[in-house]
């Protein structure tokens, strides 16, 4: 999805632009290498960390870790538009001025073989952790590229929507699954439904549905081939004419605001909307949900700049990479912002160790309950899709419509 608020500058790449990019990889990662010269020149001594990604991923406050390990991190946010990251990564040569990269799983495929991303070193002492993370979050195939570890898990969920229980009269607890077919067909939200702008997200969700109920046939839902795409777009384009749709809308920002002002009943959004909106309008106003057809899966990986492991701060960086994996960072990002992640256990342990209230100690175990229930349904994800050009070609079609 795209993110909300961020300091990064007014750089503008669609993916159509970035799937042009990577064509030329060759000739942009000549023109960007880096150099040993200006990356010593460009890096200021200090042990602070200077990291680069999305917003979702930091604290806070990044003070608690500082505290914690006697590291700080100087951390720069940016959007999830892969475009603009990888334009930055690549182009900007960010990688002369910055250690650690996080951003959605998959750019390891590209920035990993061509140079951009160190190698994990899975046996550096400060990375303690790194043996008992279980295999289904640090060997995620968003992590690798071949054989070759680029990303250390930091955070995941599987994204569905937000709703208000009484507009479908489901129950308030939310332990309900709620079928996708409510949020694109239900006659009780028509005309208050809200769908994200991003074609990565709204595409394989509305895909995965249609795959679900049988209406549409296709391997991979986040990645269609152009007959499936355009059964997708022509599937939305009807819906949107017969008026399900209230808004599509860009920013978290927006996601918080049209649940917090009751501006639609349902919305596919980030979990965090759900949590900013409750503490508006009262807890469990808004639900976030289980559903029948499965989710979409993203996960964050930190992921080390090739040219940082020449500056001499590389046992820093690894102590903030071994942070993402403990407890304290699991526990902070569980509470502040419903994320899991690697090592759940550890974040539960950490409350409790820690004096945490019950009802948060309650609230981590039930996050980890949360994505155990999740893990059980479908996932689908591909940041960068074979089939790009065709799916955004065909979902401007139903933007335009």
């Amino acid at each position: 999805m795209t993110s909300g608020k961020t300091d990064t500058p007014n750089v503008n790449m669609s993916r159509r632009d970035f799937m042009g990019t990577v064509m030329s990889m060759a000739a942009v990662g000549a023109a960007a290498s880096v150099m040993p010269g200006l990356t010593q020149q460009a890096w200021a001594a200090g042990e602070a960390v200077k990291g680069y990604g999305v917003t979702t991923s930091q604290l806070k406050d990044w003070s608690i870790m500082t505290k914690t390990i006697g590291v700080d991190i100087d951390y720069t946010p940016t959007n999830a538009d892969i475009g603009v990251f990888m334009r930055d990564v690549m182009s900007n040569n960010l990688g002369a001025t910055h250690d650690i990269f996080i951003f959605d799983g998959g750019s390891e495929d590209l920035l990993g073989p061509e140079g951009y991303y160190a190698e994990i070193v899975e046996d550096h002492p400060e990375l303690t952790n790194w043996a008992r993370t279980d295999d289904s979050w640090k060997r995620a195939a968003y992590l690798r590229a071949g054989d070759k570890q680029y990303g250390v898990p930091v955070i995941g969920n599987g994204d569905a929507f937000g709703y208000f229980p009484a507009a479908i009269d489901a129950n308030p607890n939310g332990m309900d699954e709620i079928p996708w077919t409510t949020f694109f067909e239900g006659e009780s939200v028509k005309g208050k439904v809200a769908i994200d702008r991003s074609w990565l997200q709204s595409f394989s969700e509305t895909a995965n549905f249609l795959k679900h109920h049988g209406r549409i046939t296709v391997d991979d839902p986040a990645d269609l081939p152009p007959e499936a795409a355009k059964a997708v777009a022509d599937y939305l384009v009807e819906r949107k004419k017969a008026g399900q749709f209230r808004t599509i809308f860009t920013a978290f920002e927006e996601q918080v605001q049209l649940l917090s002002n009751k501006e639609v009943d349902m919305i596919n959004c980030w979990e965090p909307a759900t949590k900013e909106a409750n503490n508006a309008l009262g807890p469990n106003s808004v639900i976030y949900a289980f559903t029948v057809e499965g989710y979409y899966l993203w996960g964050h990986g930190a992921n080390v700049a090739a040219a940082a492991m020449d500056r001499g701060n590389v046992d820093n960086i690894y102590k903030v990479l071994n942070y993402f994996l403990s407890g304290e960072y699991r526990a902070y990002q569980a509470k502040e912002r419903g994320y899991a992640g690697p090592n759940m256990d550890l974040g539960v342990q950490y409350a409790i160790d820690n004096g945490w209230s019950k009802e948060d100690i309650d609230n981590l175990k039930w996050t980890e309950e949360k994505v155990k229930r999740k893990f059980q349904k479908p996932f689908y994800c591909k940041v960068v899709p074979d089939n790009a050009a065709v799916m955004e070609e065909e979902w401007q079609r139903f933007l335009n419509a």
